[in-house]
């Protein structure tokens, strides 16, 4: 028998959830198509945030808010460690994400190696594989590293992560001159978008060196306005 995640009762195995409590997660119905921010009006397709500063992500999507129950789950994912949590959380994703555009490669956001070290694993990397498993999708997790370690993100405002960033990451360009057949669309995949700063960042890198389209796929985002 299977339990719920959350509260212990007999889960469905297709989500480790009960029913009660999949209905209980808080999917996003509407967003932003570049950073994923939940919108009211579903006639909006950019938040104001996204039209004055259009970031370098083609399309973001994050299915899911970050708030209670999921950020509960994603913190014992990180802090316990509880890695097997990855598996659920494909699960849920797997659906919403094949009914997207296929990408020719799929990129894990990398930790900074001494962080890596610390978790035991990067849980973009886990998701990306199990993703890439299920959807039929090369996955690669060498070609963008993070040498430099940033500062924490989360108490700083949209300049400031992208001063902390600068810099911050590395592509490998040749190696990702040399795969064949040549990725023109490349999907990064996280677990939680806050500003996009990151993932921009990352874009950015990638169209550089030739990539006409990145899209971002996460598990959930941080809602930046509550209103």
């Amino acid at each position: 028998m299977f339990h719920c995640l959350l509260c212990h009762q007999p889960a469905r195995a297709a989500t480790d959830l009960c029913p009660a409590c999949f209905g209980e997660l808080p999917w996003i119905a509407h967003a932003c198509r570049t950073c994923a921010e939940p919108l009211a009006d579903t006639r909006e397709e950019l938040c104001r945030r996204c039209q004055q500063d259009l970031p370098a992500v083609d399309h973001c999507l994050a299915p899911l808010a970050y708030r209670f129950p999921l950020d509960q789950l994603i913190l014992a994912m990180k802090q316990q460690p509880r890695p097997e949590l990855v598996t659920s959380f494909t699960r849920w994703l797997a659906p919403p994400f094949s009914a997207q555009p296929q990408p020719d490669l799929l990129l894990p956001v990398p930790l900074h190696p001494a962080k890596q070290r610390q978790r035991g694993f990067n849980q973009a990397g886990l998701m990306a594989q199990q993703l890439g498993r299920a959807l039929r999708i090369p996955v690669h997790h060498t070609l963008l590293e993070k040498p430099r370690m940033t500062d924490e993100q989360k108490t700083l405002s949209r300049e400031q992560r992208q001063r902390n960033l600068a810099r911050a990451f590395k592509l490998d360009r040749v190696g990702l001159i040399r795969l064949q057949p040549r990725p023109r669309h490349i999907v990064l995949v996280d677990d939680v978008v806050t500003t996009g700063a990151t993932t921009s960042t990352l874009a950015a890198l990638l169209k550089k060196s030739g990539v006409r389209r990145v899209d971002v796929w996460a598990l959930a985002k941080t809602p930046l306005h509550t209103g």
